[in-house]
């Protein structure tokens, strides 16, 4: 069935955003007047949660608005932490968020007093996070969801809390094994533009005195010389412009499955995206059903928390197949996108009824592995940045220096 998101007023007037399935917009409209929402907008997403149409300018406002409304995931790791603490204690659930609010950020801080004043008026902690999908993604709302079901919310929160502290430990040391080529990159660049624009300038004056003929290797420097300094303003207007069409053309459903998909191909951050995506798809998986979360709208959810284009399309080849009645290790195996020991282990668990226990071991396997890779990702790439770096510092220098082995050529005018 179709999913939709909305913006709405409720009775009070207050701002409501949300999904919900429904066969077209007009059931869905339907659905959101029984409970008493007048809707703003109504827009269909795909599978992996992106809206299916919406116009540029409109994705423009929204992205200002997401960036305006941010919250750090650290802070809702830290929240989420307390608040599975507080409940385990005995704190009531609309006191405990009242008083970890205070302690947040503006950001975060209204959110809490939202949520809790939704709470006093009786909607459920799942409906009303479910209201700031910024802050409180599928994954949160549908486990938390299965807890109040369940009669567990203290469980299932302590269980959400570690498994948010797991990803965000992860996802900073991918982040902090960057930040080494990423530096050494942007100082190879600084010092190429520097060089174009202050050094070879100099040696174009001097050869210039010689009134000869240059070595093509030298004319090519000078002229990419030329083109930087006579046209800088252009030259930084030009990059900010490729990076909005790259973003604008990441907005097509196509290209990003696209880049998405061949990204993948990369010499060692491929394989890491490889496996953060099995890693993350085995433990999303693993704590909706743990919690109790029916298989297909864990898969559904999964899907659309993976950030990839090109796999979450697999997952929606899974999503259907589960449909026809086919096991979960035939479909997984069926989209080309996972490892025998991931369907391997799906398979046991099915066969043993531990299958929510299983796919977390799987994760488990896979985190390990990128924390083994992260770890030794300085020793594996320094070897291309020093080929890199000292290519392009040759290339330079033999380009400006090349005239001068010949100068005596040059001095006889060739």
């Amino acid at each position: 069935m179709p999913k939709f998101t909305y913006k709405a007023r409720d009775q009070f007037s207050k701002l409501v955003t949300g999904t919900l399935d429904a066969e077209n917009q007009y059931e869905a409209a339907d659905r959101l007047s029984e409970r008493l929402l007048t809707p703003l907008t109504i827009e269909e997403l795909n599978f992996d949660g992106t809206a299916k149409s919406t116009p540029i300018a409109e994705q423009l406002r929204e992205s200002w608005a997401r960036m305006q409304s941010a919250v750090p995931s650290r802070s809702v790791v830290f929240f989420t932490r307390q608040l599975a603490t507080m409940i385990n204690a005995g704190v009531p659930l609309a006191r405990a968020l009242d008083q970890l609010a205070y302690a947040e950020k503006p950001a975060l801080q209204r959110v809490l007093l939202t949520v809790a004043e939704d709470i006093s008026m009786g909607s459920s902690f799942s409906e009303a996070i479910s209201r700031h999908p910024g802050v409180f993604d599928n994954v949160y709302v549908s486990v938390v969801r299965s807890g109040e079901i369940s009669g567990a919310l203290d469980q299932v929160m302590d269980e959400l809390a570690t498994h948010q502290e797991n990803t965000e430990a992860l996802k900073a040391k991918v982040k902090g094994a960057m930040r080494y080529p990423m530096f050494i990159g942007i100082i190879v660049f600084a010092l190429i533009v520097g060089i174009l624009w202050k050094l070879v300038p100099i040696f174009e004056k001097m050869y210039g005195s010689f009134n000869a003929e240059l070595p093509a290797l030298t004319q090519v420097l000078i002229n990419l010389s030329n083109l930087l300094t006579s046209n800088l303003p252009p030259f930084f207007l030009a990059v900010g412009g490729l990076l909005a069409a790259g973003w604008l053309a990441l907005r097509n459903r196509v290209v990003r499955r696209f880049v998405h998909k061949y990204i993948l191909c990369f010499p060692v951050f491929g394989a890491i995206l490889k496996k953060n995506l099995w890693a993350r798809y085995c433990r999303t998986m693993a704590i909706l059903m743990g919690a109790g979360t029916p298989i297909l709208q864990a898969t559904e959810i999964s899907g659309a928390v993976l950030g990839n284009a090109y796999f979450a399309d697999g997952i929606e080849e899974v999503y259907h197949r589960l449909r026809k009645g086919e096991l979960l290790s035939d479909a997984l195996g069926e989209t080309g996108r996972f490892p025998p020991l991931v369907r391997q282990l799906v398979a046991t668990g099915e066969t043993t009824g531990q299958l929510d226990e299983l796919l977390r071991k799987a994760a488990e396997f896979y985190e390990r592995e990128i924390r083994i890779t992260v770890e030794s990702l300085a020793s594996i790439i320094e070897p291309f940045l020093i080929v890199g770096l000292g290519g392009a510092v040759a290339f330079i220098l033999v380009a400006l220096y090349l005239p001068v082995f010949q100068v005596g050529k040059l001095m006889r005018g060739g």
